[in-house]
């Protein structure tokens, strides 16, 4: 189904920044966005994009007329440093607090390596030339860290629940908003292609994935969410059910496999 309503962006890589639902926005690019949840004035932040996404965070806060010190948490999907590039910026100054699944805490707490990915595939390198003009190699790890757990409502301005999709990484999490029917997905799906040139939503590619197998069976946690907004990291907002954004994201895994291994690897 896609997005509705909204505009498409001209090219890849250009800010995109909309309100999805009332006091739910993306903020970032079309190869890489997060998720600003506002209650009563105050902000969560569900993942924070790469370094050089910091100007687009301050002129959406301004644009908003809330001062930096509005948010008030940071909640990473997982451990990856494409988002989580101003984390630490934003606890630091904001004061905000960082929570992530206990399963990805000790790493978001330190410095990670470059991931390999095969450049020769364009869409892959164009990705990672836009994560590098970004600053991706700059994110620092967070000096402190609080760790939550599969099903938990955390604390925070919009109170979001945790549904634990290992595979991505083994705290990879997606987080349901419940009273305005947003799932949002970081990495637990994407609608941006890497290999196939497939928009629908879907696994990132096997090479993307600790644990493809899994990443692919923890889809099942998902399913029972009751949304009409699918929200990922990597491609624009999908509007439709998680049900029918499972279904879609194992179709496309069954034609890659028959496929062959070399279009993901």
């Amino acid at each position: 189904m896609s997005i509705s309503g909204i505009a498409r962006p001209a090219r890849l890589g250009q800010p995109w920044v909309r309100e999805i639902v009332p006091g739910v926005f993306r903020v970032g690019t079309t190869f890489l966005g997060c998720y600003a949840v506002e209650d009563a004035g105050a902000y969560t932040f569900i993942d924070v994009g790469l370094p050089g996404y910091l100007p687009q965070v301050t002129r959406f806060l301004a644009a908003r007329k809330a001062p930096l010190s509005a948010v008030k948490a940071v909640v990473l999907t997982h451990d990856h440093p494409d988002h989580m590039g101003n984390a630490e910026r934003l606890r630091t100054q904001a004061g905000a607090t960082v929570l992530v699944h206990h399963d990805d805490r000790a790493a978001v707490m330190h410095k990670s390596r470059p991931a390999l990915y095969p450049l020769w595939k364009p869409p892959v390198l164009h990705l990672v030339g836009h994560f590098l003009r970004n600053g991706v190699a700059r994110t620092a790890p967070v000096g402190e860290a609080s760790g939550f757990a599969d099903e938990e409502v955390l604390d925070v301005p919009g109170r979001p629940r945790v549904i634990h999709t290992p595979g991505h990484t083994a705290g990879n999490v997606a987080l349901s908003l419940d009273d305005r029917e947003v799932l949002i997905v970081g990495d637990t799906l994407a609608t941006l292609s890497l290999s196939h040139g497939e928009s629908d939503p879907q696994l990132l590619p096997r090479y993307m994935n600790e644990d493809h197998d899994r990443a692919l069976a923890s889809l099942e946690k998902i399913v029972p969410v009751k949304a009409r907004w699918v929200l990922p990291a990597h491609g624009l907002p999908w509007e439709g059910s998680p049900q029918q954004a499972v279904k879609l994201a194992r179709q496309i895994a069954a034609r890659t496999r028959r496929r062959g291994p070399f279009v993901e690897k």
